[in-house]
Parts: structure tokens; sequence; C-alpha cells
């Protein structure tokens, strides 16, 4: 056999086995697809979570609005465990509930950690459920950086910036943060705080002791949340979506759709597959102005 002829034959079978693969892609896009519209053709409440750092939480936003927007979604779940993340993300999250809670019952069920950005994020909900155990808390924002100017000058390193402004790119770790500029990121990091308690005023009726009380940062168990009225009950999931339902007038044989599990059925088969996710603990100097809650930090 010649050169060519295993050449033509190999090419021959990959073109083959491409096509297969396509079509049986297909075949399961097509079936996911019908599938997932079959199972939210009747009334039924969503359930949705918020975990880990918010950051850039576009999928969450997505199913809010996906739920939103479907005539039989009658109420919604949203299971939060997160420490928070950045500030804008968390008041994104925020807005997406809040809207949401306008057209039908929603509740947040608070597992082992809600706090900063988390807390901020839950308030757009109608109500909110957590255990005695879970904390919560830790309101306001967090700009970090660090000053290397005296190491580098131990290493005999003479950083060289060049820059438009004298605040331009503050705080930077290597230079030396004088008065003014720290004057000037305060005031930036006090708007940021302003915004997060006028947040909380709105949407919890609680007093100005509170507001001071809550104003320096600090953690609260579910207990202590309870007490200063900063979440609604004491409970845990099932009473969270007990509240859904008869909010929504629907019997107990309603159906509760993880909206997450559903989004893996099609991830497997989108090929947005191929973008590289980045999971863990990032929070590394250029991530703005955090609202979260990290032992230690």
């Amino acid at each position: 056999m010649k050169k060519n002829d295993f050449l033509n034959q190999y090419l021959s079978s990959r073109k083959s086995l491409i096509k297969k693969t396509l079509i049986a892609f297909s075949f399961l896009f097509i079936l996911s697809f019908i599938l997932f519209n079959k199972k939210h053709d009747s009334p039924f409440v969503g359930k949705i979570y918020l975990e880990g750092i918010i950051k850039d939480k576009f999928e969450i936003l997505e199913e809010i609005e996906n739920i939103q927007n479907n005539e039989n979604a009658k109420g919604l779940l949203i299971i939060v465990n997160s420490p928070g993340g950045t500030f804008v993300s968390s008041k994104e999250v925020y807005n997406a509930i809040e809207e949401i809670s306008k057209k039908i019952p929603t509740a947040v069920y608070m597992r082992e950690i809600a706090t900063s950005g988390a807390y901020l994020a839950a308030l757009g909900a109608n109500k909110i459920f957590l255990s005695e155990g879970t904390i919560t808390g830790s309101i306001g924002v967090i700009l970090q950086t660090a000053d290397f100017t005296n190491l580098l000058e131990k290493l005999g390193i003479n950083p060289l910036v060049v820059k438009s402004g004298d605040l331009k790119a503050v705080p930077n770790p290597i230079e030396k943060i004088d008065e003014k500029k720290l004057s000037y990121i305060n005031k930036i990091i006090s708007q940021m705080q302003s915004q997060f308690l006028e947040t909380v005023k709105k949407t919890r009726n609680i007093n100005e002791q509170t507001i001071e009380l809550i104003s320096d940062g600090r953690i609260f168990t579910g207990n202590q949340a309870k007490k200063l009225n900063l979440v609604d009950e004491l409970g845990f999931e099932n009473d969270a979506l007990d509240w859904i339902k008869n909010e929504a007038g629907l019997d107990n044989n309603v159906k509760v759709i993880d909206f997450d599990n559903d989004n893996n059925i099609f991830s497997t088969i989108n090929l947005d597959i191929l973008r590289k996710k980045i999971n863990g603990f990032d929070l590394s100097f250029n991530n703005g102005i955090l609202a979260i809650w990290v032992p230690g930090l």
C-alpha cells in the first residue's frame, strides 16, 4: 500500500470519527434541551447556590434571570455559604435577588458562613433563615495592600514610579503612603461602607444603636444576628422552603428544581468547558475593594 493510501485512510477515519462525535453531541444537546424544558413546564420552586468567593458571579446572575423569566417559577430558594467577595459583585447579586423578590417569594438559607458581601447579597431576599451556629455579619469593606519600601531599601533596590498624578495607583506596595494618600483611601472606604450600611438600613428594621454596633465589622452567630434583627428566622433549609411554599400558596408536592444541577448537564456538552476556570482563593492586590471576612485577613 502506498503512503498516500495510508494518509487517505487516516483522514477518512478521522472525518468519520469527528462526524460521529458531532452527531452524538447534537443528540445529547437536543435530548437535554427537551428534558430541561419538560422539567420546567409546571409550577416549581427554583433552588440556586451562592458559594465561595463572590467574584464575577455571572452564573448565578444568569440563573436568577432565567427563573425570573419563567412564568412557572413560583418561588426561589438561595443557599448561601460564602465569606463574601468583591463589593461590586456582591452588590450585583443583591440587586438581582431584590428584583426577583418583587415577583416571587424569595428566601435565603445561610449555612456555615454568610459574612460581609454574602450578607449584603442576602439582604435582597424577602426572608433570611440561618442556623444558630451560622457565622454572619462582618459588615464593611477592606482594601488590602502592603508596604515593601523598607524591604526594597534593605535589598538595595530603588523602585522608579512614573505616573500622571500623585494619587494615581494608590496604594502602591513600592511607594510609601503619607497622610494625604491615607486620607484619600479612607474616604473611598468610608463611602463604600456608607453604601453597605444604607442597604442594611433600607432592608432591616434596626435602630441607630444597632447600626453603630455593626459598623465596626464584627461577626455574629445566628442567635446574635436574630436578636439584632439582621436576619429573620432561626431554622434550616426546609424551613425556608416551607415559608416559600406557604407564601406562594403551593402544596408540599411542588417540584423543587436545583438549577445548578440543570446547568451542569448543559456544561458537559457546551463549548464553554473549553474556557479556563480559575478555582481557589484568589485575593491578589488588584481585586479591588473587598467585602469579605476571613480570619487573619
